[in-house]
């Protein structure tokens, strides 16, 4: 009352004045009204809160009309860009103003997260950048702001940027004694270290974080059951992660266990809101919520049982989360719930390539390309494994090895990650190999590519999948003792890892090696070893082969019982797979395997 009265003088001007603040008490109360009823009318309330900017009301009010109606359209509608407007209109009337920093502060923050949503990360760094020195004493703000910048430095590719500002968000958390926002810091600064494949400083972080959360309770730390629980999860995702990544899927077991047992404990413990511990403003950060959680370790999950080879167990996960994301859907529109619905889908694909099932796989695939049209931005950072799996679906059709030649190479050309740089490559080989087209020089020069020793440093599984290429190369241009030697290191590694396809496959060429060497009995029991792994897991391709094999070794040992066992399986299996491959290859879907250099499949547009 006081700002608006002292905007004009004379009795006219208080007239004015008050029947300005009349009006403006009523506009916001029915906004209040609208947006808090049983069934909230947000638009109604919004066009309250324009009504009252119509009325030339004071710099003050004005500002914070405008955050309000901003805030308002960022948290209940997609109109981003009129949310823009407000917030940059507010923000200018702010800088006219004292007394209103944390106001400022607040619409600043607000307006970054507009512009990462909107895909302006640059305009988000360069705003936060400006702003952040005045938040060094607001403890939320200047933690809330870290967190932003990092987020839009992650955004724009600067992950070191992001790594320091974590970095330095951690040690003023320290400094406040804010206990779980510095462990949120350091647990994402090991995050953006695991993505930027620094290991070894990113293990320093989690080793460090595990032994303060291991130990919380006994040393007093000033954190309630429900943060520390929380902190938990998400260092277990962490390592979990950081294992399926390196392909150490044994070691990710024990991890994967206190994932599920923490985040089941914090679904019992109730959220503290008492003025205990995490009560100071630096304490109100959290990394995600429970549904959020729930959904991650889902997808881990089924990450860690694809990696096993287990697709019934993968494909069982994948299709309950998958379930829970369309019935978010209906009341939550988060932009993270696409992110794990495509994470999912592609395990879905890749499992269901391992079990024979084209058709299904495709129609995955296709969803996939769905998902990419409404969120473009998601098209940018998976095209390179969308065409590389399309590469994969080709390898597994008859007379399509030509096609995953072709999306092997469109994959290389969206992709700087060498982890996928490696498996492309790897799996290239294979399909020249199985060609023979390629002159020897240059299946020569491939190979050397993809040598052990050139797989990318701590990627377990790339490392013992290079032994196998190499194996299988050798073995091809009949250098036998190579061959064995380097198969025999890819089971030791493959099973340190459980790695179960890599251990079958091994043991196929060992047992063709074998079988080279008329030694047979050896011959069979390879076989037989890798028979029952491509039964357990299931993957219908080392099913064919081994049926195959074994039923040539039981022939040449004249046990013909059992040949004829193997061959009626063989049999049985093989009409399976091609009547599935029928189904595949007359499907509207099978377009997508001309894709390749535009912005989408036509069949998948023309489909949607």
């Amino acid at each position: 009352k006081a700002v608006v009265s002292t905007q004009s003088t004379g009795e006219d001007s208080v007239t004015e004045a008050v029947t300005f603040e009349n009006l403006y008490f009523a506009l916001l109360g029915a906004a209040e009204d609208f947006r808090t009823a049983r069934n909230p009318d947000i638009r109604k309330s919004i066009h309250c809160l324009e009504a009252i900017l119509i009325c030339n009301p004071p710099c003050r009010i004005e500002v914070r009309t405008r955050f309000q109606i901003a805030h308002l359209m960022w948290l209940h509608t997609k109109n981003t860009e009129h949310a823009e407007q407000h917030l940059k209109k507010a923000l200018k009337k702010v800088k006219e103003l004292t007394s209103m920093e944390e106001v400022k502060l607040e619409i600043t923050s607000l307006l970054a997260s507009v512009y990462m949503a909107r895909h302006k990360n640059a305009e988000a760094v360069r705003l936060i950048n400006e702003t952040i020195e005045l938040a060094i004493n607001y403890q939320f703000w200047y933690c809330q702001m870290c967190f932003q910048l990092a987020k839009a430095s992650m955004n724009l590719g600067n992950i070191s940027a992001a790594v320091t500002t974590l970095a330095a968000g951690a040690e003023y958390a320290g400094r406040i004694n804010a206990q779980n926002t510095r462990i949120l810091f350091s647990l994402s600064q090991a995050m953006a270290l695991l993505l930027q494949r620094n290991f070894d400083v990113a293990d320093v972080i989690l080793k460090e974080v595990g032994a303060i959360l291991e130990n919380a309770e006994q040393s007093g730390l000033a954190l309630t059951a429900h943060q520390i629980l929380s902190l938990k999860v998400f260092h277990h995702v962490l390592l979990v992660s950081e294992y399926i990544w390196q392909g150490l899927i044994k070691s990710a077991r024990q991890s994967l266990k206190h994932l599920h047992s923490a985040y089941k404990q914090l679904t019992q413990v109730e959220i503290d809101t008492g003025s205990g511990p995490g009560s100071q403003p630096a304490e109100h950060f959290h990394w995600m919520n429970a549904q959020q959680l729930f959904l991650l370790v889902y997808v881990v999950s089924v990450m860690h049982a694809l990696q096993q080879g287990y697709t019934d167990k993968a494909e069982s996960y994948a299709r309950k989360a998958l379930h829970l994301i369309e019935k978010q859907r209906t009341y939550n529109n988060d932009s993270l719930l696409s992110s794990y619905q495509l994470i999912l889908m592609e395990q879905l694909v890749l499992g269901n390539l391992l079990k024979g099932k084209t058709s299904a796989a495709i129609k995955e695939l296709h969803k996939c390309t769905v998902v990419y049209q409404k969120h473009h931005v998601y098209l940018k950072h998976h095209r390179s494994s969308l065409h590389a799996t399309l590469g994969l679906y080709a390898m597994v059709l008859p007379d399509s090895l030509d096609n995953a030649l072709a999306q092997f190479n469109a994959a290389l050309q969206y992709t700087s990650e060498p982890e996928l740089i490696a498996f492309i490559k790897l799996n290239t080989a294979i399909v020249h190999m199985k060609q023979g087209l390629l002159p020897g020089e240059q299946l020569r020069s491939l190979l050397e590519s993809v040598e052990p020793g050139k797989m990318p440093a701590k990627c377990h599984s790339l490392k013992a999948s290079s032994y196998c290429v190499q194996g299988m190369a050798a073995l091809m241009e009949g250098r036998i003792p190579d061959a064995k030697r380097k198969l025999r290191e890819t089971v030791v590694m493959a099973n340190k890892a459980d790695l179960n396809k890599l251990t079958s496959c091994s043991f196929l060429l060992l047992s063709a090696i074998f079988l080279k060497l008329l030694n047979y009995n050896d011959a069979i029991e390879m076989a037989k070893s890798a028979h029952d792994i491509a039964n357990r897991i299931p993957d219908s391709g080392l099913q064919l082969w081994s049926c195959e094999l074994l039923g040539t070794l039981y022939t040449c040992t004249e046990q013909e019982e059992n040949a004829t066992r193997y061959r009626a399986t063989l049999t049985e299996l093989s009409k399976k797979l091609e009547e599935d491959v029928a189904v595949t290859v007359n499907s509207q879907e099978h377009g997508l395997l001309q894709w390749l250099d535009s912005e989408f499949p036509a069949s998948s547009l023309s489909m949607v």
